[in-house]
């Protein structure tokens, strides 16, 4: 199936300068990393080489350090691949998923806790990140535990490592590459939350919604 050509209306509100700035929350290393100076692979990186080849323009990668990062600085970019998260859909129009990532805790200090659930408990403190999906799913449901918000990823996990918080919150993959550095880390059994990934556009471009949406339809971008 061909590709439907981007309209003057489409490309303008696409690419304002000319290429298509593509976010990427490189915390999320199945989404994107940096594996070189400028070189990123994952997920996200996929997808836009989709994007490149189908609509045969330029695709630029703009790494950002956490998914808060990318929703506080949105001028930035034109396209973003985010977590589906119902508290942004005032301000974005999300594309359907192409692919979910889970998220879990994990801890260093030596504690009868194995479940997400069990460490909703009084007296302990889990690190978080501002603006993470996951970090809203925690915000809504526990109730004894305190949450102590960060920054940024790294900032949470060095809280965590520093015994400063008992839990830290994050992509299991991600607490998974940390455990192999760090044999001290233990990652619970289960998640708390499976998060789907989409491509994220500002509600304020219709047109280019609008090509997305037809260029998403097409069966060949379906993973």
């Amino acid at each position: 199936m061909t590709t439907t050509p981007l309209s003057d209306a489409a490309r303008r509100e696409l690419m304002p300068t000319g290429a298509l700035r593509l976010a990427v929350n490189v915390a999320n290393a199945e989404m994107a990393a940096e594996r070189s100076p400028g070189a990123f692979e994952g997920k996200a990186i996929d997808l836009s080489r989709r994007l490149a080849q189908d609509w045969d323009i330029a695709v630029e990668i703009v790494p950002f350090a956490s998914g808060g990062a990318i929703l506080a600085d949105m001028a930035a970019w034109d396209v973003a691949v985010l977590a589906v998260e119902a508290s942004r859909l005032d301000r974005l129009h999300f594309l359907p998923a192409f692919t979910t990532v889970d998220a879990t805790l994990a801890t260093v200090r030596d504690v009868p806790i194995s479940t997400c659930l069990a460490a909703d408990t009084e007296g302990l403190r889990i690190a978080v990140v501002r603006g993470a999906a996951y970090t809203a799913r925690l915000e809504r449901d526990v109730r004894r535990c305190e949450l102590v918000t960060f920054d940024t990823p790294a900032a949470a996990r060095a809280a965590m490592l520093a015994e400063d918080c008992d839990f830290v919150a994050g992509i299991r993959s991600t607490l998974q590459t940390l455990a192999i550095d760090n044999p001290r880390v233990r990652l619970m059994d289960d998640d708390f939350l499976r998060v789907p990934q989409a491509l994220a556009i500002a509600l304020d471009k219709p047109n280019a919604i609008a090509a997305l949406d037809a260029w998403c339809a097409k069966p060949a971008v379906t993973p």
